[in-house]
């Protein structure tokens, strides 16, 4: 059997820290190293799944807005009618 070893520090002046300091300080060793290895395990596990939704509902998103229909819009140009001339030559006759 392969054993390592880490540390853990707490900043007991840290709300968070404190809290976990707490919770682990009423366990028994044993207990301690098998609810932190529960802990850091479980947290691997939950990125994992919302790493896989993610992706999911970037495919499902994607799929979606390719099937969209697009409408083209036609925009008018300013000129087309020659009021910005007749605007422009009334302005510049003061």
């Amino acid at each position: 059997m392969q054993i390592k070893r880490m540390t853990l520090r707490f900043d007991l002046d840290n709300p968070e820290d404190r809290q976990a300091w707490e919770y682990l300080r009423s366990l028994n060793p044993a207990s301690m190293n098998r609810a932190v290895l529960a802990i850091v395990n479980q947290a691997e596990q939950a990125e994992r799944i919302s790493s896989m939704v993610r992706g999911i509902i970037r495919e499902e998103l994607c799929t979606v807005l390719c099937q969209a229909p697009v409408q083209t819009v036609r925009t008018e140009t300013a000129n087309e009618d020659g009021a910005d001339d007749t605007i422009m030559d009334f302005l510049n006759s003061f």
